[in-house]
Order: C-alpha cells, then structure tokens, then sequence
C-alpha cells in the first residue's frame, strides 16, 4: 500500500512540474512531459505486477514447506523434516538432525514448487 502512495506521489509531483512550467516548457516540451508521466505509471504498474507475482510464488512455498512437502531449492529437496523457515531473513535453514546439510542456509528465492 505505501509504495502506491508512493507511485502516486511521484505522478503529482511530475504534473505539479509540468502545470507550473507549462508556459515556460513551451509546445515542444510538454509531450516529452506526457510521455514521461505516461512511461512512469506504466513502470510502476508493471513493476508492482511482477512484485504481485513473486509474493504469490513466495506464499505458495511456505504454504508448501508448512504442509510437508518437498521444495526444490538449488537442487537440494528442502522439506520441514530437516529445514525450519525464517521469516525475518525469508530463507530455509537446516536443523541440527542432519549432518550433511547442517548449517545450511537457502534463501527462498532460490527455491521452486517441486513438480512431484
């Protein structure tokens, strides 16, 4: 919500701009502006859009870990046997039970839903 605001903080300040300019800008300059404004929205929306998508991805595999299930991360299946998750750090950290893989810690953007 706060970087809405943001984004639509940014766009009044650049109509702000352009309205207080408009006579010193001239005709040649206030496209430019138009584009500019118009080039920002569609930035941010597609940024937010994809923003969107990660988190869902990021729900789905915490969803997944929390029922039990196996995750693909960087080729090694994590599951909640030998792994805890840690929000803070939003990233997958062995447990003392299993020797190979202790103190192992995998960041949650490496990870994917395992097909299986």
């Amino acid at each position: 919500m706060s970087r809405i605001l943001f984004y639509i903080l940014v766009i009044f300040i650049l109509a702000l701009i352009v309205y207080f300019l408009r006579e010193k800008l001239g005709n040649k300059t206030k496209p430019f502006f138009g584009f500019l404004l118009v080039f920002f929205i569609a930035l941010s929306v597609f940024f937010e859009f994809k923003n969107t998508q990660k988190s869902y991805l990021r729900n789905d595999i915490i969803v997944a870990f929390n029922q039990g299930k196996n995750i693909l991360c960087k080729d090694i299946n994590v599951s909640n046997t030998y792994f805890n998750y840690e929000f803070g750090t939003e990233s997958f950290i062995s447990k003392d039970n299993n020797e190979s893989l202790k103190s192992l810690i995998i960041d949650i953007k490496d990870c994917r839903l395992n097909d299986e």
